[in-house]
């Protein structure tokens, strides 16, 4: 599958790009991405990640040659946007995605390169439209990341995106400093990565986020290429081929941030070092092709700019069609692949391709190999008690014991308490007090952020019911024995099993993937036994 299948993705989404844009020139948001601020005027702040999709436009500048009149909106929509970023920069260099005030670390992280790189385009192509104030900006950046911290949690792929846009700054101002910022960064990613080859997002592994990691990550080795990066990227590929879906889909409600979108740009640029890396980029081209997984055309605006900037980076890279490439784990006739760490675990047959996600509360997917379908799809359970309270097995912990016998996989989890909170007036206005206030400050601002964090993401409060699960793995079939033992504190209203689902905030999770990919109605456990006897079990064969 040629890599040319992407250019009418590009070129489709970045004219979304210039209706997401206010280029009106006497506009007071000239250049601002977030049409939901300067257009509908429903949020009181503009959000500043936005302003990255500057750089898909450059690109389409330099690389499709566009006419003299889709070339003069180019040049003034990416003019106007490098300057709209360093208008609602702060004056740390610091910029906000979530709230005003917000000085955000990553948000910083990520806007810098794609600045970066849309400036350098213009400037080579158009110097007079570049505007040599975008030059202060973008150092003030850089500063600003050398000089703070992310502290609401470890998430690798901002770490990554922060050294590769320190790099990319340090070449382009000639600053040593922020090179050698880069380096830390790039030490700290490497030094917590899993001898698995995943690498840490909040609590764990992910591997949508992974990929998107890696096109940080594959860009900094294209740079500056070392035998500890490469043996790094070796081990990450090697993890990321096995949540490749026979159906086309990618990653889900096993990872630790259950999202399920692909970056290809990364795995692009490794393809010619890495054979199983161009497996990877030649069987989800075509799935991007069948719109068989989350494309450009399924995400919003606040994952559109890095998606397509994956996109324009795997239509750079290529991909290898002169040797015969290994197969991918779910095309293998027999598959056995065990990550405890990541409490990850693959099974395969000719028959199905399976992954359990045991540190998610025993989460499971199967598919059918031969029809290259879904054909179940169980996030964990989910209900209700009495009192309306939700509750979840879907919660994760890394080193969940687990028991793994020559055929089967067993586990035992809580029920946890499942927050579903929404904003509200009330909330909002409790939340602007504090972010024109007392958040002002970045150390208390990061105090909160890292509290709401706990509360939407990583927080957990086990409740007294359990779920014993065993999945075993027979040549045909695959069977689920449940057991899910109750309390008289608690009783519960209704329990529901054997659908998708996402029980902790994420934005990037639950976008659209995959229409011949049903979303499951799921089955219903029999509340009544349950609460009547305190023990319930239930068989499933698959």
């Amino acid at each position: 599958m040629e890599t040319t299948v992407l250019l009418p993705l590009i070129e489709t989404a970045c004219r979304h790009l210039l209706s997401a844009q206010d280029r009106d020139p006497f506009s007071a948001s000239y250049g601002c991405f977030d049409r939901r601020f300067w257009g509908w005027k429903l949020v009181d702040f503009p959000e500043a990640t936005f302003q990255r999709n500057v750089y898909p436009l450059a690109w389409c500048l330099k690389n499709s040659r566009p006419g003299p009149e889709l070339e003069a909106v180019l040049v003034d929509s990416i003019a106007a946007g490098l300057r709209y970023a360093a208008q609602i920069q702060h004056g740390d260099g610091s910029f906000d995605q979530a709230f005003p005030h917000e000085h955000s670390w990553g948000a910083t992280a990520f806007l810098l390169q794609p600045l970066l790189e849309a400036f350098r385009i213009l400037a080579d192509l158009r110097p007079d439209a570049a505007q040599q104030d975008s030059r202060g900006a973008l150092s003030a950046a850089a500063d600003f990341l050398c000089k703070h911290e992310e502290t609401h949690g470890h998430i690798a792929n901002h770490l990554a995106g922060g050294a590769l846009a320190l790099y990319s700054a340090g070449d382009f101002f000639s600053e040593p400093r922020f090179r050698a910022r880069a380096d830390g960064l790039l030490d700290k990613i490497l030094s917590a990565q899993s001898s698995e080859g995943w690498f840490i997002e909040y609590e764990g592994a992910d591997p949508g986020y992974q990929t998107l990691c890696v096109y940080y990550l594959a860009q900094i080795y294209r740079q500056r290429p070392s035998r500890e990066l490469r043996m790094a990227l070796e081990r990450s590929v090697g993890f990321l081929a096995h949540f490749i879906h026979p159906d086309g889909t990618y990653g889900g409600e096993y990872g630790s941030r259950r999202t399920a979108v692909y970056y290809p740009g990364g795995l692009a640029l490794l393809a010619d070092e890495f054979p199983l890396a161009a497996s990877m980029t030649q069987f989800m081209l075509k799935s991007i092709a069948e719109q068989r997984t989350v494309t450009v055309q399924d995400v919003d605006m606040g994952n559109l700019a890095p998606l397509l900037s994956n996109y324009v980076l795997a239509l750079e890279a290529g991909c290898r069609q002169d040797i015969e490439l290994p197969r991918l784990p779910w095309e293998e006739d027999t598959v056995k692949a065990d990550f405890p760490e990541a409490g990850l675990f693959v099974r395969g047959s000719g028959r199905y391709y399976a992954l359990v996600g045991a540190s998610n509360g025993g989460v499971l997917k199967v598919f059918d190999r031969q029809r290259r379908t879904n054909l179940w799809n169980d996030a964990g359970y989910i209900g209700q008690d009495t009192k309306g309270r939700w509750l979840t097995t879907q919660m994760t912990v890394l080193g969940r014991p687990v028991t793994t016998e020559a055929n089967s996989i067993s586990l035992e989890v809580p029920f946890y308490g499942m927050r579903r909170e929404l904003p509200d007036p009330w909330r909002f206005v409790l939340l602007r007090l504090l972010n024109l206030t007392v958040m002002r400050s970045i150390t208390l601002g990061n105090w909160i952020k890292a509290i709401l964090a706990n509360l939407l993401i990583v927080g957990k409060r086990p409740l007294p019911v359990s779920l014993k699960r065993t999945v075993t793995f027979l040549p045909e079939a695959v069977t689920v024995d449940d057991e899910v033992t109750g309390n008289a504190s608690l009783r519960l209203k209704w329990l529901s099993y054997g659908r998708p689902f996402v029980a902790i905030h994420m934005a990037s999770a639950k976008y659209f993937e995959n229409e011949h990919n049903p979303c499951f109605g799921g089955r219903q456990a029999s509340v009544d036994l349950l609460n009547e006897n305190k023990t319930l079990a239930m068989q499933v064969t698959i």
